[in-house]
C-alpha cells in the first residue's frame, strides 16, 4: 500500500508537487536604492547614570538609602530644632527617667503610664505610697486600684510603718540566755477587775521558735529601782494556747493598795538550742477596757513606734516580725501627669518679680488678694494659686516668698528644660537619670558620630587612594617598602594605640579621630592596590603609554576610575565600621577610652546600659536606632558595589 502511494506520487506532474508557484517565491528588488546603518534611537549616557540605573533597581537598597537620608537628616535636625534642655540636671525628680510617649494619655500604648504593682497601700486611707513616705498622685492614678494581700516577715522600714497584726519574735542573740519582755508602768489598783491576756503564733512558736520555755510575769521595782520579776502568773510551761489572768486573784494577797506594775513574758535560754517566742497581742483589760496605753493587739503597729511601746530587758536581744499583714495595689500610673502636674511650692521674690517682670501675673507685696493671672500667664506663669506670703531674715538681710499651687510644666518651661508651654509632653525615647530628653540625647550622639565617621572616611579614604595608587602603579621596590610600613603599622593592636593616644593627648573627639585614622587607611589602601594590579596591564593602559600619556595621567584619568566602584563601597562601608568602633570602645570602655567633652553614640548607649534592668527603654531605643543605620549603611554599600561593579554582585568584596 505504501509503495502504491509513493509510485503515484512520483507520476504526478511537477506543478503540482511544488508548494508555491513562481510568481508566490519572488519579487524584483529596486537596485539603486542606497543602503546606509540605521541611526540609533536610544540616548547617550555616562558611566554615574548607568550606576545609578542599576542601583535604583534594587529596592532595598533604594529603601536603605532613603531611610540613611531621613535618619542623617534628623541626627542634623533634632539638635537644634529641640528645645529640650540636656546640658544640665532637671531638679524635678519626678521627671526623671519617664517611660516614652509617643501617644496622648489613656490610649494605652506608649503613652507615658506604666503599670504598677505590688505598691504599699496606707490601710488607713487606701492610697498608695512610695518606701520613703511619699504618696502616690491621686489624679496621675488613671485606674482603678487592684488590692491583695500579702504576708511578710522582715521589719523594713515600709512593714514598720504600714502592716498590720503579725506576731512579735523575741529572742537571746546567744544560746542559753534568757529574755524578758515587759511593757510600760501601768498603776494596779485592787478595786479594780484587771485581767492579762496573751495570744501566740502557736504553730510558729512550735516549729520555728524551737519550742521554748516560757512563763508569764509580773514586773516590780526592787530597792535600787531596777525592774525585776517579782511574780508568775503561772508556771513554766510549753503551751502556747490563748490565756488570761485575774490579777486581782493573784495578788488579793500581796497587793492592798496602789501600786506600780508591768506585765511582761519571761523566756528561758536553753543551752545549744536557739529558741524564740511568736507573741502576737498582750493586752491589759481594767473593768473589762483594754488599756491601750500598756497594751498591744497589733505586733507590728508595736514594733513600728505606733502603739505602745514595751522594753526588751535582758541583754544581746532582739524583736522580729512575723506574717505581718501588707496591703498591696496595683494600678496604671501616669507618670507625665505626675512629673508635670500642679503641686505646692515656694517661689522667691526673685521668681516672683522676674513673672510680673514678663507680664505673666500682678502682685502687690503684702496683699495675697492682689494677686491675679494676665491672659498671657493663663498660659505661661507657672504660679496657680497664692496661700501666704513670708518674709525670712539673715541677720540684717530680710527675703519674703510666696507658697501657693506651681504648675510644674509650666515651671520647667520658665527654667529652659523643656521648648514649649503645652498641656501634653511628649518624650518619644523618655528621659533618663537627670530628667533630659533621651531622644534628643540619641541623635546629638549620632551626629557626633557621624561627624567622626564621614571625617574618619575622608580622611582614610584620601590617604589610602594616594597610598594605594603609588604603591600598586609603580610597583617594585616601592611597593615592597610602602607594604612592610603598612605592615608595622598594623601590627600594633588598636586598643594599645587608642590607649597611647587617650594617656598623651588626653580623651578627646580629635584625639579619637586621630587613632581611627593612623592604621583605618590601610584597608583602603589594599583595595586600591590591588585594583592599579587589575587594571594598569591592560591594553588601553598599553595604549595611551605609548602615545606619551604621563604617569598622573594613566593613574587619575585610565586606571582609577576603573576601580572606582570598589573604592566607593568600601569608603561608603567605612562610615558604618568607624561609627560601630567607636560606639563599642565607649560602650565597654566608659570613661577610660571613650572620647569627653561630646555626647557621642558610644557614650550615650553606655550611659543608658546602667539602668538596663530597671529602665530598659533607654538601651532598646538607642540600640534600635544603632542597629537601623547600621543595616541600612551595609544595604546601601552593597547596591553601589553591584550598580558601579556588576561582575560583583552578590559577592562580598
Amino acid at each position: 500500500m505504501d509503495w502504491f502511494k509513493r509510485k503515484k506520487a512520483k507520476a504526478a506532474p511537477v506543478e503540482d508537487r511544488l508548494a508555491f508557484s513562481a510568481e508566490q517565491d519572488f519579487s524584483f528588488v529596486q537596485l539603486d536604492k542606497s543602503i546606509h546603518d540605521v541611526k540609533f534611537e536610544t540616548k547617550p549616557t555616562t558611566f554615574f547614570k548607568d550606576a545609578f540605573k542599576r542601583f535604583c533597581k534594587s529596592k532595598s537598597s533604594v529603601t536603605a538609602a532613603i531611610i540613611l537620608g531621613v535618619l542623617i537628616l534628623m541626627a542634623v535636625i533634632v539638635p537644634i530644632a529641640d528645645g529640650n534642655d540636656i546640658s544640665r540636671s532637671n531638679n524635678i525628680t519626678e521627671s526623671h527617667y519617664l517611660p516614652p510617649k509617643w501617644f496622648p494619655s489613656g490610649t494605652g500604648w506608649m503613652d507615658g503610664t506604666e503599670w504598677v504593682s505590688g505598691v504599699t497601700l496606707d490601710p488607713a486611707t487606701m492610697r498608695p505610697v512610695q518606701t520613703d513616705g511619699s504618696v502616690y498622685r491621686d489624679e496621675a492614678i488613671v485606674s482603678d486600684i487592684e488590692v491583695t494581700e500579702d504576708y511578710l516577715s522582715q521589719k523594713s522600714e515600709g512593714v514598720l510603718k504600714y502592716g498590720q497584726g503579725g506576731a512579735v519574735t523575741f529572742f537571746p542573740t546567744k544560746e542559753g540566755f534568757d529574755v524578758d519582755y515587759m511593757s510600760d508602768v501601768f498603776t494596779y489598783l485592787p478595786i479594780n477587775e484587771t485581767e492579762v491576756a496573751y495570744s501566740f503564733e502557736k504553730e510558729a512558736t512550735e516549729t520555728l521558735g524551737g519550742n521554748p520555755l516560757w512563763t508569764p510575769v509580773l514586773y516590780v521595782q526592787d530597792d535600787a529601782g531596777q525592774w525585776v520579776v517579782g511574780h508568775e502568773l503561772q508556771e513554766a510551761g510549753r503551751s502556747y494556747e490563748d490565756c488570761s489572768f485575774d490579777l486581782g486573784e493573784i495578788l488579793a494577797d500581796v497587793v492592798t493598795e496602789a501600786t506600780d506594775f508591768r506585765f511582761g513574758v519571761h523566756v528561758e535560754g536553753e543551752e545549744g538550742k536557739q529558741t524564740s517566742l511568736y507573741l502576737k497581742s498582750a493586752a491589759l483589760e481594767v473593768n473589762g477596757a483594754v488599756n491601750e496605753n500598756v497594751s498591744f493587739t497589733d505586733a507590728t503597729a508595736l514594733l513600728g513606734g505606733r502603739s505602745s511601746s514595751w522594753t526588751l530587758v535582758s541583754q544581746g536581744a532582739q524583736t522580729g516580725i512575723y506574717r505581718s499583714k501588707m496591703l498591696l495595689g496595683s494600678f496604671r500610673y501616669d507618670k507625665y501627669e505626675a512629673a508635670f502636674g500642679e503641686d505646692t511650692a515656694t517661689f522667691t521674690s526673685t521668681e516672683v518679680d522676674a513673672f510680673i517682670k514678663r507680664g505673666w501675673m500682678t502682685y502687690t507685696w503684702g496683699d495675697v488678694s492682689s494677686f491675679a493671672l494676665t491672659e498671657e500667664g493663663e498660659t505661661y506663669c507657672p504660679i496657680r494659686t497664692v496661700d501666704r506670703e513670708s518674709t525670712s531674715s539673715w541677720g540684717d538681710v530680710s527675703s519674703r516668698s510666696l507658697t501657693g499651687t506651681r504648675s510644674r510644666y509650666r515651671y520647667l518651661y520658665y527654667q529652659g528644660y523643656i521648648a514649649e508651654c503645652t498641656d501634653q509632653i511628649y518624650y518619644l525615647f523618655g528621659t533618663n537619670a537627670q530628667g533630659q530628653d533621651f531622644f534628643k540625647i540619641v541623635f546629638s550622639g549620632l551626629l557626633t558620630s557621624l561627624e567622626l565617621g564621614f571625617l574618619c572616611a575622608i580622611i582614610n579614604i584620601t590617604v589610602g587612594v594616594v597610598w594605594g595608587s603609588i604603591s600598586g602603579y609603580f610597583g617594585g621596590w616601592v611597593d615592597l617598602l610602602m607594604e612592610r610600613v603598612a605592615e608595622i603599622l598594623g601590627g600594633v593592636p588598636f586598643i594599645v594605640m587608642m590607649t597611647l593616644i587617650v594617656l598623651l593627648l588626653g580623651s578627646n573627639f580629635w584625639t579619637f579621630l586621630l587613632g581611627l585614622c593612623l592604621t583605618g587607611w590601610m584597608g583602603m589602601a589594599a583595595t586600591t592596590r590591588s585594583q592599579f594590579y587589575r587594571f594598569k596591564g591592560r591594553e588601553y593602559v598599553l595604549a595611551s603609554r605609548t602615545l606619551g600619556a604621563s604617569d598622573a595621567r594613566l593613574i587619575f584619568r585610565h586606571i582609577l576610575p576603573n576601580g572606582i566602584g570598589i573604592i566607593i563601597t568600601s569608603g561608603v562601608l567605612m562610615i558604618p565600621s568607624v561609627i560601630f568602633s567607636e560606639a563599642t570602645i565607649s560602650y565597654l570602655l566608659p570613661g577610660v577610652l571613650a572620647f569627653q567633652g561630646s555626647q557621642s553614640f558610644g557614650v550615650t548607649m553606655s550611659t543608658a546600659q546602667q539602668s538596663i534592668n530597671t529602665y530598659p527603654y533607654m538601651i532598646i531605643s538607642a540600640s534600635i536606632v544603632m542597629a537601623v543605620i547600621m543595616i541600612c549603611f551595609n544595604l546601601f554599600g552593597n547596591g553601589l558595589r553591584d550598580a558601579f561593579n556588576p561582575s560583583m554582585k552578590g559577592a562580598q568584596d
